[in-house]
């Protein structure tokens, strides 16, 4: 079956969003080619280029019609904050309320939808990436990989890592844990298939890193590999 844009709620994050999951600032990034993967409706790229970063996004939805993936994003976010009961419990130190919680996401969305073309914009499907072996220096992935480990099996975040890392020198991902943050209250509360893939990783480094941004309890680390 084909895959349809109504199969997928489109969703994004801000550049300051990034910056804090991975604990960043704009001088780390200048002179780095920088790839978002999976970008979604995030403005990261947009924001970063301006910002004189070089940068480029990746996602499976880049194949259908602007317009449409807009019109996608606008729907997800009034059915995300139909019932916000999901936030119970969760740190607003960042956002500083709900409100302030949707305007990260709307205004990700405007500003993924303006600066939107072909040009740093590329579609692909993990675990495969159509790039050059090292095409970038650095690559961040956000809230795909470990929180959606329910629906996306051992295999399938292994290649997509292994992928990521042939063709980018240092792979940062975030969050660990999955996206209900099921496992709050366990000694090991990230996914299991993190320990199981820093395990695996033999000859790349393999850091867990407390980052300045916590929204879920617990949650306040990303993953760094490099090689």
């Amino acid at each position: 079956m084909s895959l349809q844009l109504d199969d997928i709620l489109v969703t994004g994050r801000t550049f300051e969003e990034y910056m804090a999951f991975f604990g960043l600032d704009i001088g780390m990034l200048r002179g780095k080619r920088v790839l978002d993967c999976p970008g979604g409706a995030s403005s990261f790229g947009a924001m970063a280029r301006a910002n004189g970063i070089e940068a480029a996004s990746t996602d499976i939805i880049y194949r259908f019609n602007i317009e449409d993936i807009c019109k996608n994003g606008e729907e997800t976010i009034a059915k995300i904050y139909e019932d916000t009961s999901w936030m119970e419990g969760c740190n607003f130190d960042f956002y500083h309320s709900i409100d302030g919680h949707r305007g990260y996401r709307e205004r990700a969305l405007r500003e993924f939808c303006t600066d939107y073309d072909p040009e740093h914009y590329h579609c692909n499907t993990l675990p495969s990436l159509a790039y050059d072996d090292d095409s970038f220096d650095i690559l961040l992935s956000s809230h795909l990989l470990f929180v959606y480990d329910d629906r996306f099996d051992y295999e399938f975040h292994k290649a997509s890592v292994l992928e990521m890392l042939r063709v980018a020198r240092e792979v940062c991902i975030f969050p660990l844990v999955d996206y209900k943050n099921s496992r709050e209250n366990e000694a090991e509360n990230f996914s299991p298939h993190l320990y199981r893939l820093m395990n695996d990783l033999e000859g790349y480094e393999c850091k867990v890193v407390k980052v300045g941004f916590e929204f879920q309890p617990g949650a306040g680390y990303m993953l760094r590999i490099s090689r």
